[in-house]
Order: structure tokens, then sequence, then C-alpha cells
């Protein structure tokens, strides 16, 4: 397994400063955050030049659209959707393995006030695999992955749980659609994170790292050790990166956690 932080966490701008800092702290991957709309071909162009001069890959991209692909609006959601596929082909070209996105972020949770969504669960399915579908046609046709991410229940009401993010993909029926497991959601939403990594592993590609208090591993009390020695035991290959708030200044926070996280990776293999 790797390991890969997001981009905007070392508070930087500049590709080539950021994957030399991911370098020296001895990370394998930058997640490359993009909530600007579509990527483009000039920052697609720095991302790899970043790359190749310092051999860091770009793990996946997270953004690279505008609204949600489980929109309640429907020109919102085909507007999502075409986003995702145009930023596929840039996500393909920077040698990353995947696009990350949720059905919906912060438009409406059940469990807080006015608690029923204005589109029901079918309709809420049926929108979701009309845009997964759409998706999937770029995703095979740049041969690169989808990831979808559960989040959890005060953020969306659509989909929470892996199990819900694989019954979409296996119904899209389609290998470039795969699974996003965040470890803070799964903190809230599966009975241990280590049982939703063993049930759905074939169909999780990628991974985001966060403690219990969504700050970076070692600040809280999520048990780490079980599911990375399972990750191990499976032979994920993959990115698990750092989506999380910073306990302190960044370079330190990261270099601190990240040993932490290799220290226990070291323990559960012995």
């Amino acid at each position: 397994m790797k390991f890969a932080l997001q981009d905007k966490l070392t508070g930087l701008k500049n590709y080539q400063e950021i994957f030399e800092v991911a370098l020296s702290l001895g990370f394998d991957g930058v997640e490359i955050t993009h909530f600007e709309g579509p990527l483009t071909k000039e920052t697609s162009r720095s991302i790899l030049h970043a790359s190749h001069a310092t051999g860091i890959q770009a793990s996946a991209v997270c953004g690279g659209y505008n609204y949600w692909i489980g929109d309640f609006d429907e020109t919102n959601r085909l507007e999502a959707v075409q986003g995702i596929k145009s930023s596929l082909q840039y996500t393909a070209e920077i040698g990353a393995q995947g696009l990350i996105a949720p059905a919906a972020y912060g438009m409406f949770s059940r469990k807080l006030p006015p608690f029923h969504p204005p589109r029901g669960v079918e309709g809420d399915r049926k929108a979701l695999l009309d845009s997964l579908t759409r998706i999937a046609e770029d995703a095979e046709k740049f041969n690169v992955n989808f990831f979808l991410e559960p989040l959890n229940r005060y953020e969306d009401h659509m989909l929470n749980t892996v199990s819900q993010a694989v019954s979409l993909a296996k119904e899209v029926g389609s290998d470039k659609i795969k699974v996003m497991a965040d470890f803070f959601h799964m903190s809230i939403e599966e009975p241990k994170i280590e049982e939703a990594i063993a049930l759905y592993h074939p169909y999780i590609g990628y991974y985001h790292l966060a403690d219990s208090n969504r700050l970076e591993p070692g600040k809280g009390h999520t048990d780490f050790a079980e599911p990375l020695a399972l990750l191990n035991n499976i032979q994920y290959k993959g990115f698990l990166s750092y989506e999380c708030g910073l306990s302190g200044e960044a370079q330190k926070s990261l270099l601190e956690s990240i040993t932490f996280l290799k220290n226990v990776q070291k323990i559960t293999h012995i």
C-alpha cells in the first residue's frame, strides 16, 4: 500500500513545491484537489511536470466538476456529470488512478431539519445510476477509475455506507466504477472499519485517511492497526490518502503522522 496527501494540506499552491514536500516527508503520492470546475490542460501539464521531476505520483483527483452527480436539480446534475467526463481525460493524462466524487455534499441530511428530502430513495438511486452510467463511458474510454465516495449521515442522505456505494457500482457493471472508502466516514457509519474492508475490498479502489476527530492519523482514537493489517493481508497495492485537518504546523504534523502510520504498519507485519 502507498500513502498520499492532499495537495492543500501543504498550504502551498505551486505543484512543484507541493510534490517536493510530499517527497521530503516520505509520501508516495499527491492527491489533487480541484474545486474550481473541470481540470484544464494547463493544470494537468503543471501536475505532470511536478510528478516527473520528483518521481511522486498524482494519486487521484478530488473534484474537477461543478454541482453533484446526485443533485436534485436535473440541469445541475448533468453539468456535474459532464464536468467529471471532461476531467477524466486529464486525470488519466497525469497518471492518477481516478477521480473522486460523492453523490452530494451538504445538500441534504435526514438527520437534520427538515428531515424529509424532496426526492425519494428510488428517485435518488435512479439519478445516481444514470450519472454513473454516463461517467462509466468516459472512464472506460480513458482507462481510468471513477471513485464513488459514501459520506456520513450528516453530510449526505443518499450514500452513507460502503455497501450502498458497492450496490450502485455492481448495478452499473463497469470495472471502472469503484468505491472510495474514507476512514472518518466509516468510523461513523460502519460497525467496524476492518469489517467493511473485508466484505467489500474487491470494489474499493482508494482510501481516505483521517482520525476519529478528523485530524491527521494518530491524533484521535481510531484504531488503524487492524485495518492496515487487513490491507496488507489482502495485498492492497493502491493509495491511502490523507484528507483531514491538521493539529499543528503542516509539515511537522504530516511528518509525525506518516511516521506513526508507518510504525503501525511495521508492527502489523510482525
